[in-house]
């Protein structure tokens, strides 16, 4: 549990106003790893202990002011793989485990200064999938197990130097679900990374837009069809292209920000398109959820009456409950939850009393606690946790004095803290943490 109210500095990386800008912010564990830029060495990766909270450099990649400029950093298992360029080999993938030595590049794929330029990093069972360029066969699908050796070509769509756009890897039961755009179609893959094999679970014309891969537990995969009308589908696939079909039009903008809770997705829809096209007429942008069945996809609620909508966001899913933020047109944007029924769906409290509402955003769970920044009038945007229960939502002590806001994100939990980024006037946007420890610790350490 949180111990106390009160957040720290963990280190003030770059001296003055504008801070390290840190990005990124990863557990692995019990270390968080992100990238930072100390105003001498670049952009470049940094660690920090979730104990000691001192962040370190894990290697200057690149030495010199220009940065390995580190990005897409994921964890795998006990590692950490980014992509970094170190002024010779190119951006290519590079792994850590947060020691100096341990800091390697994982394979050259394309020698030179273009490098491979690896994208779409995405952790399956153990491995990691992403896009690559070698320079011989075009973009195509690898895999690595951390290894040179072990980094392989999983599977070449296009033979030759010819590529697919290859977007949106999607682990799924085991396996790994992507999109490919060729000049002719749009197709949904589903892929065994260690045999190569490859179904096809859904094709459309070119035109078509395909997105929102969102697999739910062990069971099926939702996502998003535009036939080039402007409006999408929401469909499912139960693993097999005979159980891969069409549940319902939405009109309006793209169904949005689709959640898995169990076996079901919840997502926004209704909503007016982004020109102008009109959404739902009667209800507007409101939360719904679907089980994988026409009959079983459903608004949950009406949360606020009339054509504009609650317009859902931020929905992140703790103990059971799905929480997010929504306007019923009485409160402002204020935090929910919703069990996933009419009658189970409450606002949990109204942080910033009045129409405009705290506009809860950086929805984040740890360990049956929910954090989130949210905007009051008297004390700007801060940082608030809750352990989910109806008006029980706290707030950390403010970082930027009065009214200022100190525009806490990125929260997330290693060892003894939480961390998140945040800035103050005097430090600019660095890193923060929070002592969080099971309550029996946190008395012992007198919090």
């Amino acid at each position: 549990m949180p111990c106390g109210r009160r957040a720290s500095p963990v280190g003030d990386l770059r001296r003055g106003w504008e801070g390290s800008r840190p990005e990124a912010l990863v557990a692995v564990e019990g270390q968080v790893f992100f990238a930072a830029e100390d105003g001498l060495s670049g952009r470049e990766l940094w660690v920090m202990n979730g104990h000691d909270t001192r962040p370190r450099r894990v290697k200057d990649v690149r030495p010199g002011p220009s940065g390995s400029t580190p990005r897409f950093l994921t964890a795998v298992d006990r590692q950490l793989f980014f992509v970094a360029d170190d002024g010779h080999h190119g951006p290519e993938l590079w792994r850590t485990d947060g020691g100096l030595k341990d800091t390697v590049l994982v394979a050259d794929l394309r020698p030179g200064g273009a490098g491979s330029a690896p994208d779409g990093l995405t952790a399956v069972d153990g491995r990691l999938y992403f896009t690559a360029d070698d320079g011989v066969r075009g973009r195509e699908l690898w895999v690595t197990d951390g290894t040179a050796k072990g980094t392989k070509l999983v599977r070449e769509f296009v033979p030759g130097p010819g590529s697919l756009l290859l977007d949106e890897l999607t682990a799924w039961n085991g396996r790994l679900a992507l999109i490919a755009y060729d000049d002719d179609s749009v197709t949904l893959w589903g892929v065994d990374g260690r045999t190569g094999h490859a179904d096809v679970f859904f094709r459309g014309p070119a035109w078509t837009v395909l997105l929102a891969l969102t697999p739910t537990g062990s069971g099926p995969l939702f996502f998003l069809v535009d036939p080039g009308q402007g409006e999408a589908d929401l469909w499912v696939s139960r693993g097999q292209p005979s159980t891969t079909y069409r549940l319902r039009h939405f009109a309006g903008d793209y169904p949005s920000e689709l959640t898995p809770l169990g076996d079901a997705v919840y997502f926004m829809a209704g909503a007016e398109g982004f020109f102008g096209e009109p959404g739902d007429r009667w209800y507007g942008g409101e939360l719904w959820r679907s089980d994988g069945t026409s009959s079983g996809t459903r608004r949950v609620k009406d949360v606020r009456l009339g054509a504009e909508g609650s317009l859902p966001s931020g929905l992140t899913v703790m103990d059971g409950w799905l929480y997010f933020a929504a306007n019923d047109g009485v409160h402002g944007r204020e935090l929910w939850r919703t069990d996933g029924s009419s009658q189970g769906t409450q606002l949990v409290q109204d942080l910033d009393p009045g129409p405009s509402g705290s506009a809860p955003t950086a929805l984040r769970v740890m360990d049956g606690w929910l954090f989130l920044s949210a905007m009051t009038r008297t004390r700007g945007r801060e940082a608030w946790f809750s352990d989910g229960s109806l008006h029980r939502v706290q707030q950390l002590h403010d970082l930027a004095p009065g009214g200022q806001s100190s525009n806490p994100q990125g929260f997330v939990r290693a060892g003894a803290h939480v961390f998140f980024v945040a800035t103050e006037w005097t430090r600019g946007e660095e890193p923060w943490a929070l002592p969080f420890l099971p309550d029996v610790d946190c008395r012992v350490a007198g919090r």
